[in-house]
């Protein structure tokens, strides 16, 4: 359902696959998977609570039963929600069509061609750690970053420095992509603000 911090994982979204849903669920955190057969915890919300609270629940979608063979694979496509930035872009968020937690996001820096998935989304999110901190200026005191990591108070200058060796044919293959997709954002921005 979420984490305390945002760990993205940065990868071509035409590597990303949609699964059929499952029951709503919490990832275990590593001690608990270790001694849990399950990878997971069932959530859920109590109908009284979401009226107590004069909200809707997003948690009454009815999910496919073994007998329901028709709809056993049937694929709930995330909501897509574009949100305001400082940069006056912006960045869509794919939200669960079940518990409208954020799956994933696009930036301006590739549009739809680079999804920033957020691991803790994962089923084993512990296996992914950040190569560099980013935005390190909204970081609340109490929360040290103790790694060793590369931090920056905002983005990072060059993000080719961090890409890791084995991703270099991926990222070569985007670059002509992420042009045109650039090529397209500035002149949309262009046209609202009159400048770049």
């Amino acid at each position: 359902m979420g984490s305390a911090f945002a760990i993205n994982a940065i990868i071509e979204s035409s590597a990303v696959s949609l699964l059929p849903s499952a029951p709503l669920t919490a990832p275990l955190s590593k001690a608990e998977q270790q001694s849990s057969p399950s990878s997971s915890s069932v959530c859920s919300v109590l109908p009284a609570f979401a009226d107590l609270t004069n909200a809707a629940t997003t948690a009454t979608v009815t999910l496919p039963t073994d007998n329901d063979a028709a709809n056993n694979n049937k694929i709930n496509n995330p909501i897509l929600v574009a949100l305001p930035t400082q940069s006056k872009v912006g960045q869509t968020v794919a939200q669960c069509p079940l518990c409208r937690g954020n799956l994933w996001s696009y930036y301006a820096d590739a549009g739809t061609l680079v999804t920033y998935l957020i691991a803790s989304t994962l089923d084993r999110p512990w296996e992914l750690e950040p190569d560099v901190h980013i935005y390190t200026r909204s970081r609340r005191e109490f929360v040290s970053l103790n790694d060793g990591k590369p931090q920056f108070e905002e983005n990072y200058p060059d993000r080719a420095v961090f890409y890791r060796p084995e991703t270099k044919e991926r990222v070569d293959a985007l670059t002509k992509l992420q042009g045109m997709w650039r090529k397209q954002i500035r002149a949309a921005y262009k046209a609202q603000f009159a400048k770049i």
